[in-house]
């Protein structure tokens, strides 16, 4: 058996204060995997799997109830209803799944500022990954957790302020103008 003790207390310290830390998310994850057992790195190969969003389809999420593991259906679950929000709130829509979060990230929503907007859903994610695990300690759970917030903070590592801000601000501005709707079926 792995020893998850050990795993927990050696990763890498994780602050959302969206400033550059060293880290590296490929060294980390191979590490955590080279530790724990075969039938706990697939589910860190989910994870690393549905982190990447182009893998985000109804197929990936029926294979993410196959794993039968509770953080990543939970985690999978939210994520899937927080960006069909974000979708229904593109196209004013109503909502058409409820999740305990929906009323924060409507808040979260309605911010102009596209920088702050991104911190703010960042940080309701973090929480999220936070809360599946506030009874766990030393399971798998609390390491795919840690692994899901390694890779907000790793994001953050890549932006600085100014230029996130203004890749954001560019990345709207070519929405605006190429926006036909976005298909929600595909999320």
């Amino acid at each position: 058996m792995a020893n998850y003790p050990y795993i927990i207390a050696s990763f890498p310290d994780l602050l959302l204060d969206f400033e550059q830390h060293p880290l590296d998310v490929a060294v980390t994850v191979a590490e955590v995997k080279g530790q724990i057992s075969e039938k706990d790195g697939k589910l860190v190969d989910w994870l690393e799997f549905g982190l990447e969003g182009s893998h985000l389809t109804p197929h990936f999420y029926r294979g993410i109830q196959q794993t039968r593991n509770r953080f990543l259906i939970d985690w999978f679950d939210f994520d899937r209803k927080l960006r069909l929000a974000k979708v229904a709130h593109l196209e004013g829509m109503p909502v058409t799944e409820e999740f305990p979060e929906l009323d924060k990230a409507e808040i979260i929503f309605k911010v102009e500022d596209l920088f702050q907007r991104e911190k703010l859903l960042d940080r309701l994610v973090w929480n999220k990954a936070a809360e599946l695990v506030d009874f766990d300690i030393f399971t798998i759970d609390t390491i795919l957790s840690l692994i899901a917030r390694l890779h907000i903070v790793a994001r953050w590592n890549r932006l600085d302020p100014e230029a996130g801000a203004q890749m954001f601000r560019q990345l709207v501005n070519e929405v605006r103008g190429t926006f036909q709707g976005i298909n929600a079926e595909q999320l």
